[in-house]
């Protein structure tokens, strides 16, 4: 069936790759049978790094439904290894995580991930795509935003306008007789864009436009065709055979011709009646008419014997394996001989161990210290590339000696100062940089209407006077790669949000995206608009909660005001700590009169004021429970999460959600509660409190 479907397909290069030792044999298999049947055709090797991550992805599995993983995972090795700039492409940002260079994890990722994209616009625009292929074929449109002039949207809007079928281009010129594209955007893109099939052969070369005259005249001169003859000629002729008839006939029968040309007199002659510079676009068309399908990319190199190590294991020769006498490995004995023995390493990658590399002592066969299944150390003393194999030496000597010689020299005593004190000079180290840091920061100017040159404490004064949900970006001490906004959640209660800054060209510029936690922001007015602005409405639901309480607006304590309690609120900890701990108390006795009143269990809902911008459900399980039990909510632009699994869109959800989990502490075992007042008494229960709970609640 394989020699069959070889035939059948008229097949130039056939591709072996795997994820074992095993794929070592097949691709001697092959090899042998291809040779047997005389077929003209290359067996190699081919790089399966893409194949590896695109084949369990979601966009593999819509696109290839109806195949199976291994047959996903040969579909992308074929891809890569006919079309490599779409299949590198079709990763996305995930590419980083190939091994592009020893050092990539050492620079910024949206920096290096930029540089990978530059490649791809040079690599795409040398060669030039298909654009009918492209638009037929979902798997190679993922090069065509790297074309110059283009981008992800115009790329998009030009693939949807075309279709496939009955819709494909015929000419360059359709881009814009049919409005694909603008006029400039037209110019920027049109020469790398071939169509194929076209009415003008120009098009199917990387000529642009703009040079087809030249083109065209250049074919006159090298087929010695006088211009008004070509004219007359043209005079009745159909659409299809004109203009570049001339052109496609040099290019079928005499393209060397064109070496008679002197393109840097014809040259010269443009620069003098036009003032142009053409003699290198000369130069260019001449090329393109000669070879028109000719790649400009290096010849295909198939991967060495090294490369093919690493595909199937995952071993480095230099890295992971050396042969210097230092490298020591772990192996298991998988087959015993008389005079030698195997061993295979973890990765599957196997070691010959002859009878004088097993032991110190003389032994009269293998079997006498080793056996299969046996874990044995060793030590790498050669790497045989062609037959993929290892000579393996387990000898004690040999293991001691490499080991040894692992081993890091320790300093002298005498180099030592014992007295220095090596962990305060740490701690001056992390003071300095953190200094540093902030005076950075305080240095920053960012082109903002929002942004203050403040600190955390001058950016709550700045708010304190300020409305609820009003806030300030500032610079971050964190360093220049980060800012921070401080938001006024409620009066005297600030939230301070870190923000990493990704992209940035240098130190002082801002950068071209925002992080705040997983979310990602493009400018910082999108960041306030969808993330600061959501989450103050969040808050605003809650407050028109039945449920939620504010201790201090309760009209209970309205002869005791909290500023006649705490004194004025000078953003010191001593205040906090103390109108904290006035919080507790009121919220409890508020629990208390609930519960008394109702003879079941009671709860509420009220800001936190330890984590600001986060929530407090304060429960108190039954009446005869003493003190309160809390959780804590974090609010996000979209929703409330509770604990690592709770997540609810609405504070009816968050409400329920809480229910649930206090009913079931045991299937929710990361959102344990805790007593934030006294003990329960010798009454109560966990397991009896949910019900009460329930019951309090009303629904």
């Amino acid at each position: 069936p394989l020699i069959e479907a070889i035939r059948h397909h008229s097949v130039d290069v056939i591709a072996v790759a795997g994820m074992n030792m095993q794929t070592r044999r097949l691709f001697e298999d092959v090899s042998a049978l291809v040779s047997a049947h005389g077929i003209n055709a290359l067996v190699t090797y081919a790089s399966d790094e893409v194949a590896r991550m695109w084949c369990d992805s979601d966009a593999a599995r819509a696109e290839l439904s109806a195949l199976r993983r291994e047959e996903r995972y040969c579909v992308a090795v074929a891809r890569t290894l006919q079309d490599a700039p779409s299949a590198y492409a079709s990763l996305g940002a995930r590419v980083l995580s190939l091994p592009l260079h020893p050092a990539q994890s050492s620079v910024d990722q949206s920096a290096l991930l930029a540089i990978v994209e530059r490649a791809y616009v040079n690599v795409v625009n040398r060669v030039g795509i298909d654009i009918n292929a492209v638009a037929c074929h979902a798997h190679m449109q993922h090069v065509l935003p790297y074309v110059a002039g283009l981008g992800p949207r115009k790329a998009q809007g030009i693939l949807s306008r075309i279709g496939a079928g009955d819709n494909l281009l015929e000419s360059r010129n359709d881009l814009i007789i049919r409005r694909l594209c603008t006029r400039t955007v037209f110019i920027n893109c049109a020469s790398f864009l071939r169509v194929r099939p076209a009415t003008d052969v120009l098009d199917t070369t990387r000529i642009h436009p703009e040079d087809y005259d030249l083109a065209r005249k250049m074919a006159l001169d090298a087929l010695d065709i006088e211009e008004d003859d070509d004219a007359a000629a043209q005079r009745g002729r159909k659409r299809a055979d004109a203009p570049s008839r001339y052109v496609a006939e040099l290019m079928r029968r005499a393209p060397e011709k064109l070496d008679e040309l002197d393109l840097a007199k014809y040259a010269d002659e443009l620069k003098r009646l036009l003032d142009v510079h053409k003699l290198e676009t000369l130069k260019f068309i001449k090329n393109e008419l000669q070879h028109p399908d000719a790649d400009p990319r290096p010849t295909f190199i198939p991967p060495t014997d090294a490369q093919v190590l690493h595909m199937l294991t995952g071993e480095t020769v230099g890295e992971t394996i050396k042969d210097d006498g230092t490298c020591v490995v772990a192996a298991t004995v998988v087959r015993v001989q008389p005079r030698f023995a195997i061993a295979r390493l973890d990765s599957g990658l196997e070691g010959f161990i002859s009878i004088a590399n097993v032991s110190d002592q003389r032994i009269d066969e293998v079997s006498d210290e080793l056996a299969p299944g046996k874990a044995v150390v060793a030590l790498i003393k050669r790497i045989d590339l062609d037959k993929m194999s290892l000579d393996l030496s387990i000898r004690p000597s040999d293991v001691a000696q490499a080991c040894s010689r692992n081993r890091q020299p320790v300093p002298e005593e005498s180099a030592v100062d014992k007295y220095f004190d090596f962990d305060a000079e740490a701690v001056m180290r992390e003071r300095a940089k953190a200094q540093q840091n902030k005076a950075s920061a305080r240095m920053r100017t960012i082109p903002h209407p929002l942004f203050k040159p403040l600190n955390a404490r001058e950016a709550e004064h700045y708010l304190a006077a300020r409305p609820r949900g009003d806030c300030v970006i500032r610079p971050s001490s964190r360093g220049v790669d980060h800012i921070a906004i401080t938001w006024k959640v409620a009066d005297g209660l600030f939230q301070h949000i870190d923000v990493r800054e990704d992209g940035k060209i240098n130190e002082a510029a801002l950068g071209t995206s925002f992080l705040i936690g997983e979310s990602v922001y493009t400018d910082l007015d999108e960041l306030v608009a969808f993330h600061i602005d959501p989450i103050v409405r969040k808050l605003d639901e809650v407050k028109r909660s039945p449920k939620y309480y504010d201790p201090e607006t309760d009209p209970l304590y309205a002869s005791e005001p909290v500023a006649d309690i705490l004194g004025p609120n000078d953003q010191s900890e001593d205040f906090k700590a103390r109108r904290l701990a006035l919080w507790d108390t009121r919220i409890s006795r508020h629990l208390d009169i609930l519960a008394q009143s109702t003879g079941r269990g009671a709860y509420c809902i009220s800001l936190s004021l330890s984590k600001p911008g986060s929530l407090v459900l304060a429960f108190k399980p039954t009446p005869s429970y003493r003190g309160i039990m809390k959780w804590t909510a974090r609010v996000e632009p979209n929703e409330y999460r509770l604990g690592d699994r709770g997540r609810y869109p609405d504070i009816q959800g968050l409400i329920i959600g809480f229910k649930t989990m206090q009913m079931n502490p045991s299937q929710h075992g990361q959102m344990n509660s805790r007593d934030s007042s006294s003990r329960r008494d010798g009454h109560s229960s966990h397991r009896d409190s949910a019900p009460g709970l329930r019951d309090a609640s009303g629904s």
